[in-house]
């Protein structure tokens, strides 16, 4: 329960193998937060028939929304108790898995569904229960289908132990100790039940608790229940599929009441086995396995003229005997003294009847509509009964009934609950001296609005339906004034047109005046004293979204939006009417107005902007005013909702993306955003109801509420930290609000359209104080040296291009390029392509590790011309082959013959596209390198040998392309041919130019190694020697080729 303390410690029972999952969130580290929310009151209940609802002795209990209510009354007082739990609540006692069988099996498995359980494992049974698959850490309730709504409840006997079942997705039925004030930590909880539990129920002795599920869910469990700790064990089971409206015990028996439905269920505990002892596990054996849960006997009732009646509510006035009820008004007595199950009916009061209870041999029957009646016990049994039937036209229907020790409580269809004298006629136009009122809603609360200002009612706050009712409510739940806003309704020409409603209502700070919106854009100004209205205008064509006063010594200013996509503005003039002075219209509807002062107005708007205007007046006429576009700022999502700060200068806009952004209002630049996550950093909502706080001068938080999981979230305003959230409404939260003082404190009240209003008690701790409550956390300056971030520093290629490659002054370079050259485009063979310089150096491997120039291996099918050359091995990968050198291409005739066999794989091998791209490409690069010729980089010789090389195989690859071309077209085609002379002279043009150039590079070359030889002193090795003197003649020798 939120009132619990702070710790939340979660009792495992036992040994887990996950790991406790750690705060986190994906944007900032998680600060520690105890619990600032708790429960502290509940106003209204969701209670719609007796099995919502138990009295024991001094004390009864009620559902409201996803808890329990357990109010204990002590004379003219009472107090509240609430009991809950989440659903990812670890209980103290577990309980074994149940295997079934079911007889109609269900095609979909679901998600709890354990009907089709294995049998625990004999190591299961010998190491205690194992509930690892429900570990909390496996499990998240952020999401909307884990929403629990607590449906049923009952009372042990005795006053010890409270039951409750749930529906929703994995509903359970939990145990609680009434031990304690209040508890969200249950004793047991039981998940066997598929859809929903419709209906709990203690045995008188407490040695026993049935569950029934709903008819989808079609099955009743019967747990023994341990006297000394409240731990469960299932004792036996069967299926029920009958649309059940209540469950009772009458002695030994559980007797089922619904829809042409009564049934006896019998406990027999003769067949009971006692259970094995379980072996040590020393001994290497294993305890024997489990027998199959024993079916719960049952035998319908027959009902004889009561074959069509549904059964609304039973009670049991002996081990034997019971009265039974039917929505028809009809009571019965259910009498089992001849061992044979008789119903008869005894008498037909003639209203439908709800609830039923008994005090003193008299028997108190409350019906749908405001009747009551009293019946004698002795006439029932004796079948002469004279009933007392109360009726009152104003009193409202009675849900549900119960006796305690001094009291008679009774829950109306309003959903308020009345505590009277035990003798004291409900609907009697008497008055009861001793009741107690606890008032509930009425009708479903559409909003809610704080009263900021000290007011003649002693109210907090208001709250208003959408029929107009409107409550104002202090802070302890007491109603201290209600009254009805008028509404008018249009003519309606099918079922399938909107009723008008009340959609928003404003109160000023003194509570003298309301402002009210309703579906049709009318707007009303109402005097609270007067009831009359001051203003009633048609603000909007449709409805009316929201409306926002502010109220300054000198001004009062009032704003209203609509579905229209216009804001009204009005203002109270020196007479005291409020006056329209100005429409203004967006592009889309405008879902909050903020007046934080007498100059400026914010609106957000579905377009996902915020828009800024400045009001301003004329000079000697205040009552002439006009709002004037200041700034628009550019949202990344459609707004929600929007809070201002106090001092003005920044607002929060909450976001359809599930983020919180803040802007500067005077620049419109972000200042910060965060999403709104939950405490694992997981799943993000959309933050509804923004409302801004603050507690102490430096720490700021923000108040609202989430629909997605039914929740009031509190986030850290400066870092967006997730600080705290609580549930308790199962359906949807209409609004939530925030008050202060001096003697109740924090409070925080929350409205659910299950018509509950939920007061919280809001207590933040100082987030410095509690840092040092905390361990100290390690130095900052003490880092170890493997958690320091790598060094890094990567170059460009801008940068590497400001870097050249160093040139060696002796020995032969290898080539620049780390990767083998594909094989030459004419395929030829590799014994062309061998020198007599490279066979020398292959015979010579020393010399080659000294010049570092690799050598490379030649393959025994090279001289094929169409052999392809075997897989490389990994060494010769990363070994760079030698260019071919200039004394091959002394004999074209060969190559030129192996080109001519392998002519098909010259286009497939050719990458340039077509030939005439490939033509001019080459020429744009040849023209290019000319003029890098011209600079003083040095160029290796084997590279200026394999340039020559290529240039001559390129000349004479054209001069065949010319030679086929004029054989293949004949003497008629001659002119459109590669004229051979033209090929001639483009050669030879660029030939004698290249060559000129390859040539001035030589001889500059030259003439600085024979410098540098003239400048050695030291002698050469003999190594050396023969390394430089091949390498010159290699450098004599390839001039002579060009």
């Amino acid at each position: 329960m939120a009132s619990t303390p702070s710790n939340r410690l979660k009792l495992t029972p036992s040994n887990s193998p996950f790991l406790s999952r750690p705060s986190r969130s994906p944007i900032r580290s998680r600060i520690v937060y105890d619990t600032c929310l708790s429960l502290t009151r509940v106003v209204g209940t969701t209670c719609g028939s007796p099995t919502g609802f138990d009295s024991v002795h001094s004390c009864f209990a009620h559902i409201a929304g996803g808890a329990v209510v357990v109010v204990d009354v002590l004379g003219e007082h009472y107090s509240q108790r609430f009991y809950r739990a989440r659903p990812s609540a670890v209980p103290v006692y577990a309980v074994s898995p149940v295997t079934h069988t079911s007889s109609t099996p269900n095609s979909t498995p679901k998600a709890n569904d354990s009907r089709n359980r294995a049998a625990a494992s004999p190591r299961d049974s010998l190491y205690g229960v194992v509930d690892w698959a429900d570990s909390p850490t496996s499990k998240t309730w952020t999401s909307r289908e884990r929403i629990k709504a607590a449906t049923c409840l009952a009372l042990s006997r005795d006053g010890r132990y409270l039951a409750v079942g749930e529906t929703g997705y994995a509903p359970r039925v939990l145990i609680f100790s009434l031990q304690e004030s209040s508890s969200d930590i249950p004793l047991v909880s039981i998940s066997e039940h598929t859809f929903g539990v419709k209906a709990v129920a203690w045995s008188p002795d407490t040695k026993y608790l049935a569950s029934l599920g709903t008819a989808n869910d079609g099955f009743l469990f019967m747990w023994k229940i341990d006297p000394k700790t409240g731990a469960a064990k299932l004792f036996q089971q069967n299926r029920c599929t009958s649309f059940v409206k209540g469950m009772m015990w009458m002695g030994n028996n559980l007797i089922t009441l619904g829809v042409r439905h009564a049934k006896v269920w019998r406990i027999d505990e003769s067949t009971s086995i006692s259970p094995t002892k379980q072996k040590f596990a020393g001994d290497g054996s294993f305890p024997a396995p489990q027998t199959s849960q024993r079916t719960l006997p049952g035998r319908n009732i027959l009902l004889g003229p009561m074959l069509d009646a549904t059964f609304s509510c039973g009670l049991a006035i002996s081990d034997e005997k019971a009265i039974i009820c039917s929505e028809t008004g009809s009571i019965c007595l259910l009498d089992d003294s001849c061992k044979q199950m008789k119903l008869a009916k005894v008498v037909d009061i003639g209203f439908s009847i709800n609830c039923v209870s008994s005090r003193n041999d008299q028997i108190y029957v409350g019906g749908k509509e405001g009747q009551f009646a009293v019946l004698g016990l002795d006439g029932i049994l004796n079948f002469t009964p004279d009933p007392t039937i109360h009726t009152s036209p104003t009193a409202d229907g009675l849900l549900a009934m119960g006796f305690l020790a001094e009291n008679l409580v009774t829950i109306d269809t309003k959903r308020s609950i009345d505590i009277w004298s035990p003798d004291h006629v409900p609907v009697s136009p008497n008055s009861d001296k001793k009741h107690i009122a606890i008032p509930g809603p009425g009708d479903t609360i559409v909003g809610i609005q704080r009263l900021e200002g000290k007011n003649a009612l002693g109210a907090d706050f208001l709250t208003w339906s959408g029929g107009g009712k409107v409550h104002v409510w202090n802070i302890d739940g007491m109603i201290r004034s209600s009254f009805e806003i008028p509404i008018e309704q249009a003519e309606t020409i099918n079922e399938l047109d909107p009723i008008n409603q009340v959609v928003v209502v404003r109160a000023t700070k003194d509570a003298s005046l309301l402002v009210a919106g309703d579906r049709l854009g009318m707007l009303r100004v109402i005097d609270v004293t007067t009831k009359q209205c001051v203003l009633e205008t048609k603000a909007h064509a449709s409805d009316c979204q929201d409306i926002t006063l502010y109220e300054s010594k000198t001004k009062t200013l009032l704003a209203s939006c609509g579905r229209d996509r216009t804001v009204q503005l009005f203002h109270k003039s020196s007479t005291g009417s409020f006056e329209h002075f100005q429409t203004l219209e967006f592009n889309a509807k405008v879902v909050q107005i903020i007046i934080p002062s007498d100059d400026k107005i914010l609106t957000c708007s579905l377009d996902r902007t915020l828009q800024v205007h400045d009001l301003a007046t004329k000079e000697g006429e205040p009552d002439a005013m006009a709002a004037i576009p200041s700034r628009v700022i550019s949202l990344r999502a459609s707004p929600s909702s929007m809070v201002m700060t106090p001092d003005g200068k920044s607002v929060f806009v909450s976001l359809l993306d599930r983020s919180i952004c803040q802007f500067d209002c005077a620049s419109g630049r972000l200042l910060s955003s965060f999403k709104c996550n939950d405490e694992s950093g997981l799943d993000a909502v959309i933050l509804e109801s923004l409302m801004y706080g603050q507690f102490g001068s430096e720490f700021s938080f923000l108040l609202g509420l989430s629909n997605t999981d039914k929740s009031v979230r509190i986030y850290d305003a400066q870092s967006g930290l997730f600080m705290d959230r609580e549930w308790g409404h199962t359906e949807a939260i209409n609004g939530v609000t925030m008050m202060e003082g001096d003697e109740m404190g924090r409070r925080v009240v929350s409205i659910g359209e299950d018509g509950t209003i939920m007061i919280w008690a809001l207590e933040l701790q100082d987030p410095v104080a509690n840092a040092r409550a905390r361990d100290p956390s390690p130095e900052k300056s003490i880092t170890l040296n493997f958690n320091r971030p790598p060094l890094r520093r990567v170059l460009s290629k801008a940068e590497l291009a400001e870097f050249q490659r160093p040139v060696s002054n002796h020995g032969r370079r290898s080539p620049p390029r780390p990767v083998q050259r594909r094989p030459s485009k004419f395929q030829l063979s590799t014994a062309a392509t061998r020198t007599p310089i490279q066979s020398d150096k292959q015979t010579s491997p020393s010399s080659a590790i000294a010049e570092n120039t690799p050598s490379r291996r030649v393959s025994s099918g090279g001289n094929s011309p169409s052999g392809s050359p075997p897989p490389e091995s990994p060494k010769s990968r990363a070994r760079m082959f030698r260019r071919p050198s200039l004394p091959v291409l002394k004999t074209p005739s060969s190559s030129i013959a192996s080109r001519k066999k392998s002519g098909g794989n010259l286009r497939g091998s050719y990458g340039f596209g077509s030939l005439s791209m490939a033509t001019e490409q080459t020429c744009r690069q040849l023209r290019a390198y000319r003029k890098k010729l011209a600079s003083t980089e040095s160029i290796n010789n084997d590279i200026l040998s394999e340039l020559d090389a290529e240039l001559r195989l390129t000349a004479a690859a054209l001069g065949e392309r010319a030679i086929r071309s004029r054989s293949s077209r004949g003497d008629s085609s001659r002119g459109k041919a590669v004229s051979e002379s033209v090929l001639s002279g483009l050669l030879d043009q660029y030939s004698e130019r290249l060559v000129s150039m390859l040539d001035e590079k030589l001889r500059l070359r030259l003439s600085e190694e024979e410098k540098d030889s003239l400048v050695r002193d030291r002698p050469r090795t003999a190594g050396e020697g023969s390394s430089d003197s091949s390498t010159s003649g290699a450098l004599c020798a390839e001039p002579e080729s060009i």
